[in-house]
């Protein structure tokens, strides 16, 4: 077999992978790394107010990790354009979990994060969870790609397969989000 055959016959393989799901060659080179956050520690990124408090965490690579938190509720924003929308409409209540995974490739900046959230119907009762992905793109800009559930038995490898496959090229307010 000629290397052109041998080439061709890669790429076509490579095509049929990703219309199966499977991520890109690329991310397959991609790799973890963890931050841990007390957040109540971090400093305020602005003056509490009703109840609300804000405060911004250093996370990898220089990218702000912004904590809101009020009586009933916790979310995380990424960098420092983060786009305006809802966790997830499978909770009422939902708690930031304090350690962030950190997708990218292995000698890059990360591409994406995921973290794990505590949700529920009704304060106090947090009885399940989410594992929320976020895209981290150029100039400080970020979103969410998605969630998966994070009960099941293979929930972090779902979130590393939508993070790996989709962060790079997820268009922040234009494509669909992957909620499984």
């Amino acid at each position: 077999m000629s290397i052109k055959a041998a080439a061709l016959g890669l790429g076509l393989l490579g095509s049929a992978l990703t219309l199966l799901g499977a991520p890109p060659a690329a991310a397959q080179d991609w790799a973890s790394s963890y931050t841990k956050h007390d957040y109540a520690k971090c400093p305020k990124a602005k003056p509490d107010e009703d109840g609300v408090s804000v405060r911004r965490c250093p996370g990898k690579a220089g990218i702000a990790v912004t904590w809101t938190a009020g009586d009933d509720a916790s979310f995380v924003e990424l960098g420092t354009k983060p786009v305006e929308e809802g966790l997830s409409d499978k909770a009422g209540f939902f708690e930031a979990g304090s350690t962030i995974e950190w997708r990218g490739p292995k000698a890059g900046k990360p591409q994406a994060t995921i973290l794990r959230y505590a949700i529920g119907q009704a304060i106090g009762k947090l009885d399940g969870s989410l594992l929320v992905v976020y895209r981290l793109g150029a100039e400080g800009a970020s979103c969410i790609i998605g969630s998966v559930d994070g009960r099941g038995r293979d929930a972090n490898a779902q979130a590393r397969r939508l993070a790996d496959g989709k962060a790079a090229s997820f268009r922040c307010g234009q494509d669909q989000r992957s909620d499984r």
